[in-house]
């Protein structure tokens, strides 16, 4: 097929049909065209992809399964396929998608032009994507967008109360559960990806966690790749001035293990729905996830393979500490007066001697302990350990148990009353504990961030004595 130029101007006439307009966007081998169908006069949008440095085989792939995914569509809040042709010209070889026209701007332009969104129109918007996505992921196989971002959602000037129209667009990303690969391709716009599409895998939840990073950044006005992450949860909460239960929401939209997620587009319309229920909002308060304290100086590091939970020491003004560092001072003051007992030596001096210098030695050593030592419980697919630590000194206790050994995960209460948590392996006990009079205790919020954490890890329920 060929490219022309219009006898009245220097507009491009593609397929000698299509009178391009303007470039609405151009990327790597990738160009975004706004044309006018000669023989219909409405506007159109034409995206070719150009054979040239930057071409690979799976850019067709991708664009060829945009044009058939949008042939199958047939949705008012999606753009129509119209067209697919081969360009040939001296200026353009590749291939070409057209699609209808929406007059409307990105979620993104608006944005950034300073629109800003009210919680109730963030919720309306969620609920027109939502219904879109049933659609989608109701196809026979479903439809995974994989790239639902701000710069993808179209809206239309707001009129009175509503939001406006909102539109779902750009399927260079789709894929259809039944078309999946071998072939790890990372699809999605860093920040909007779940984790599992990292992996090169997609499920309908994916597109979930997408939509809920994009109302995040309407609710914080911050891309989610500048939020904090605590093992890989965005923290929004702090930067977001929203009602606890659409809060709670959104983070059950973008939990980052799928399984933990909001299972379906309409399960997540029924549960936003139901956010104004009282029966609902005590559910929700009460089934909030634990999350790590802010201020809490304990590590989790974890993946597929291991999980390691590292406890720093106390430092020098926990009451354990504090309460050695006391009982070292009358020792300290009464070791000059050991000489008298040297001078005198026998069976009984010596002895008082040997017990007064193990006193020392075991009241500095907790001193050190307090002050530099470290807990880390780690646990992999093999065994579990749990390891102290002074001066690259190491110091199993108890000993290493099979993971397979593991039965059962215990909170519990200590022999002062404060709770702990127990990892049971055969006859062997690990603990964490939150007594002052322990080493390395951590604080109740940071034990139940930690048994939720090793809960999901292990598989394992949190039983209760």
């Amino acid at each position: 097929m060929t490219s022309q130029e219009s006898p009245d101007s220097n507009q491009e006439i593609l397929l000698e049909r299509y009178q391009v307009q303007q470039e609405l966007g151009k990327k790597a081998g990738r160009r975004t065209l706004l044309a006018r169908d000669l023989q219909t006069q409405e506007l159109v949008v034409v995206k070719i992809l150009s054979f040239g440095n930057e071409f690979e085989w799976n850019d067709l792939k991708l664009f060829e399964r945009e044009a058939e995914t949008l042939k199958a569509l047939s949705h008012p809040a999606i753009p129509r396929y119209l067209d697919y042709f081969e360009l040939d010209s001296p200026n353009s070889k590749g291939f070409a998608l057209v699609q209808s026209y929406i007059p409307a701007q990105s979620l993104e332009a608006q944005l950034k032009a300073g629109r800003s969104f009210s919680e109730e129109e963030v919720k309306e918007l969620a609920k027109a994507i939502l219904e879109i996505l049933k659609y989608l992921h109701g196809r026979q196989p479903p439809v995974i967008h994989r790239d639902i971002k701000p710069s993808n959602i179209l809206l239309t000037n707001r009129s009175g109360n509503s939001v406006g129209e909102v539109y779902l667009v750009d399927f260079g990303s789709v894929q259809t559960i039944a078309r999946r690969s071998s072939t790890i391709i990372v699809m999605g716009t860093y920040g909007y990806v779940p984790p599992e599409q990292f992996n090169g895998r997609a499920i309908p939840a994916s597109d979930l966690y997408s939509l809920g990073a994009t109302l995040i950044y309407l609710v914080t006005g911050q891309h989610p790749a500048d939020l904090p992450l605590t093992d890989l949860r965005l923290e929004f909460e702090q930067v977001a001035n929203i009602n606890l239960t659409f809060s709670s929401w959104l983070r059950r939209m973008t939990e980052p293990i799928a399984s933990k997620r909001l299972i379906s587009a309409e399960d997540a319309l029924q549960a936003l729905n139901n956010l104004g229920n009282p029966d609902q909002v005590q559910n929700i308060q009460s089934n909030l996830l634990p999350i790590k304290p802010s201020d809490s100086k304990v590590l989790l590091n974890k993946n597929t393979n291991y999980l390691e939970i590292i406890i720093p020491p106390d430092g020098l003004f926990k009451r354990r500490t504090l309460i050695n560092l006391i009982l070292s001072i009358p020792i300290m003051l009464f070791i000059p007066n050991l000489s008298i007992l040297f001078a005198s030596i026998n069976v009984f001096s010596l002895v008082v001697i040997l017990i007064i210098l193990s006193f020392v030695i075991m009241l500095f050593i907790s001193l050190f302990i307090g002050i530099m030592g470290k807990k880390k419980l780690y646990i992999n697919n093999e065994k579990i350990f749990l390891i102290y630590e002074l001066f690259g000194i190491k110091r199993l206790h108890p000993s290493a148990t099979l993971r397979k050994d593991i039965l059962r995960l215990e909170r519990s209460k200590d022999t002062y009353n404060q709770p702990s948590l127990t990892i049971w392996a055969g006859t062997k006990k690990y603990d964490i504990l939150t007594g002052e009079f322990y080493f390395f205790p951590v604080t109740p919020p940071e034990l139940d961030w930690l048994a939720h954490e090793l809960s999901d890890w292990l598989g394992l329920p949190i039983t209760r004595e």
